[in-house]
């Protein structure tokens, strides 16, 4: 179990996306994985599921290609700037559902897309102040991610797509990490080399590779060919799934 207030895990979330710094190839990543997603979504519109959407800012972005929007927020003060800023924007089409989205109640078959974007795969975990829990053996069968997507997998309709943005497992990575975190008034409590980012706060944010992907994903009933790896650049891919009606079996299926 965790002493750290989800309250203060909300808030150095918050303060991450709000932040006016970001490292470079945080913000090049971000910026391409945007850039892909709208000329991907220019045939829509579609019914999208965002895990993790945060302020709400990619409704407002893909609006064009949305025929609904769910988003789903664990922080309330976060929800709340997505409300507002959906006002500002006049849109009449989205909805946002604060909670876990581990425990959401989604509908099966239902959205065409699913997105889990700005490195928001991997935040999610099991949440402990024991740092020895997130061994290798946990990072590449992480069961918090894996009953997340999927929840969301089976929401996907046949045909659908789901869309992740993931950092490499690379030292230009964690470097590129650190440097943020340490910005945004972050303690970082982590070594270096570790396959994640841990800070005092609470925020936890891991790497991946694509042999862990793939065996997380696995275990969502998801199969290696399904599986598409755009290079954003150094640090950061767009993993893409496809769902094909030959299903596997997952672990929460």
């Amino acid at each position: 179990m965790s002493n750290i207030s989800l309250a203060s895990e909300n808030e150095a979330v918050k303060r991450a996306l709000e932040s006016s710094y970001c490292p470079g190839p945080i913000r090049e990543a971000r910026q391409i994985q945007d850039e892909i997603l709208s000329e991907r979504l220019r045939h829509g519109p579609y019914k999208i599921s965002d895990i993790g959407c945060g302020n709400g800012y990619h409704v407002v972005l893909f609006a064009p290609h949305c025929l609904l929007y769910h988003g789903f927020e664990i922080s309330p003060e976060m929800a709340e700037e997505a409300r507002a800023l959906w006002k500002k924007e006049r849109i009449d089409n989205a909805q946002i559902f604060i909670g876990d989205a581990a425990e959401a109640v989604v509908e099966e078959a239902f959205y065409d897309l699913v997105l889990c974007l700005y490195f928001t795969p991997g935040n999610i975990r099991d949440k402990s102040d024991d740092l020895s829990l997130y061994s290798d053996a946990y990072l590449d069968r992480n069961p918090r991610f894996i009953q997340t997507i999927s929840r969301f997998y089976r929401a996907l309709k046949i045909g659908g797509s789901a869309f992740l943005t993931m950092y490499k497992d690379v030292p230009k990575t964690e470097a590129a990490q650190v440097d943020f975190y340490e910005h945004t008034g972050q303690r970082v409590v982590t070594p270096l080399g570790s396959r994640f980012v841990a800070t005092a706060e609470g925020f936890w944010s891991a790497r991946w590779t694509q042999d862990s992907i793939a065996s997380n994903l696995g275990a969502c009933g998801i199969r290696a060919e399904d599986i598409v790896f755009h290079d954003l650049n150094d640090i950061a891919w767009l993993v893409e799934v496809v769902k094909h009606s030959h299903l596997e079996k997952g672990v929460f299926a």
